[in-house]
């Protein structure tokens, strides 16, 4: 069975993050942000930005500039092929490598969009939820169908994940921890998983079959290497470092299906054993001094790792070459806050980064 490579952005609020669960959760002394909002884009590994933000119109180029980013989604046979969504403003998709942006009709054109699911092998079936419904397209995003709705107030669907490997199931995940599983496109579901904690991103590893990763917001990485039947927590080893249960991002390594990113507030940890035993990389900023919603490593070279960092309503971007030993700083091309960093996978020196504009304070 060929092993098709996928690279999943997290963020940021990984998974990007957020604003919830899925999304950003936003520090309060994160005030006075300015700037465009939106995706930019590198061509020299984050020396020099360029918005990428046309969206063109019947009546004319649009702007996605005062657009905040939540995650960004790439289809996995198609890296020209991105999806990104929004905490207000639907979700936006671009099959020409971002450098135009398309808004699909209907029920996810506008509100905010927590998660997309994009199959493996037929990229015109697609998933993806606003927190109260699951919809999936059949014909690349021109008509959805609703195949799951969430009828508790205080619980949502933030999460999809779909099996890259046959029978493709979908997976997805609720803000009270509930996993459920579909075996035919969404039609009928069973729940897989309780885990009673607040649960805000799932990913499946399409590098090695059977293994699924559920994130909580503060209680670390769960595992599961049977397809979701069972799972095992990674917390041990996490919460004994300051924050290291409170997720910020998560990244899967692109070649090695064993190793494992995970980001939170204490900092950057690296595991080469799917979460037993991590590794802090040695970063400029002391541990839980900076806020990082995006990261992002070349994934053609494991020792180039990119991460933005904000400590207050200030970013820099940071970047290495040698794995963590030394860093060099970039100022980032808005004063909103970057939620999102992105490798693209074939031409490595084109790196993505994403802004959302904070909620202002009450």
């Amino acid at each position: 069975m060929s092993k098709r490579i996928f690279i999943t952005i997290f963020g940021l609020v990984a998974g990007l993050l957020l604003v919830g669960a899925s999304c950003v959760s936003f520090s309060s002394n994160q005030t006075g942000t300015t700037g465009p909002a939106g995706m930019f884009v590198s061509t020299d590994k984050g020396e020099s930005w360029q918005q990428t933000s046309a969206l063109p119109k019947a009546d004319g180029v649009k702007s996605i500039n005062g657009v905040s980013v939540n995650r960004l989604y790439e289809d996995p046979q198609d890296p020209r092929a991105l999806y990104v969504t929004t905490p207000a403003n639907g979700m936006f998709y671009s099959f020409d490598d971002g450098k135009t942006w398309r808004q699909p009709e209907g029920p996810l054109s506008s509100g905010f969009v927590y998660a997309v699911a994009v199959h493996p092998k037929n990229k015109c079936v697609i998933f993806a939820t606003n927190g109260r419904k699951v919809f999936r397209t059949d014909d690349c995003l021109r008509s959805w169908t609703e195949v799951d709705s969430e009828l508790r107030s205080d619980v949502s669907v933030r999460a999809l994940a779909l099996n890259p490997f046959p029978p493709y199931q979908i997976f997805q995940g609720k803000t009270n921890g509930d996993i459920l599983q579909s075996f035919d496109s969404g039609n009928g579901w069973q729940v897989v998983k309780k885990f009673n904690k607040r649960l805000v991103n799932l990913v499946a590893n399409p590098l090695k079959e059977n293994l699924l990763y559920a994130i909580m917001k503060e209680d670390g990485l769960y595992r599961s290497e049977d397809g979701g039947a069972s799972w095992v927590s990674t917390k041990d080893k996490l919460k004994k470092l300051s924050g290291g249960l409170e997720y910020r991002r998560f990244a899967l390594h692109a070649t090695k299906p064993d190793t494992v990113f995970w980001i939170s507030t204490y900092g950057i940890l690296r595991s080469d054993d799917r979460g037993d035993n991590w590794t802090a990389m040695n970063l400029i900023t002391p541990p839980g001094s900076a806020n990082i919603y995006g990261f992002a490593v070349n994934p053609q070279n494991e020792n180039e790792v990119y991460y933005v960092g904000t400590i207050g309503n200030r970013s820099l971007f940071y970047k290495t070459v040698d794995g963590g030993k030394n860093w060099t700083t970039k100022k980032v091309p808005s004063g909103q806050l970057p939620t999102v960093l992105r490798v693209h996978p074939t031409q490595t020196n084109v790196i993505y980064m994403g802004f959302s504009i904070p909620p202002k304070q009450k």
